[in-house]
């Protein structure tokens, strides 16, 4: 049995869609190799995990500076008066310490003796 160009029952497929197809599919195989050759380039993923974590400390860093300026800031506020001058819980406390430091000092040098 020979099959004539008018029998319909057994579809030839066209030559332009076969190289169509075959184009396709070796763009496909070629962004599948890209991808692979990427997630095997271990250098370039490492450098790119490094740069992202600079810039993440980068920022924290940023955050955190603008904290501490911001706490020494309310601290030096709540610590002095309008004129600069200390307040006067800062100055018990002052005084406590003062006298914390003497009374120990006074302690050992007893001890030493």
């Amino acid at each position: 049995m020979t099959t004539t160009p008018d029998d319909t029952s057994s579809p030839q497929p066209d030559i332009e869609q076969l190289q169509a197809e075959i184009e396709q599919t070796r763009e496909q195989l070629g962004e599948t190799v890209d991808a692979l050759t990427a997630k095997l380039d271990v250098k370039s993923r490492t450098r790119a995990r490094l740069n992202a974590t600079k810039q993440n400390a980068g920022a924290k860093l940023g955050e955190g500076r603008a904290k501490a300026v911001e706490l020494s800031s309310s601290a030096r506020s709540a610590a002095t008066t309008p004129d600069g001058k200390p307040t006067p819980p800062v100055l018990v406390g002052l005084g406590v310490t003062v006298v914390a430091l003497v009374a120990a000092t006074v302690l050992v040098w007893r001890k030493r003796r």
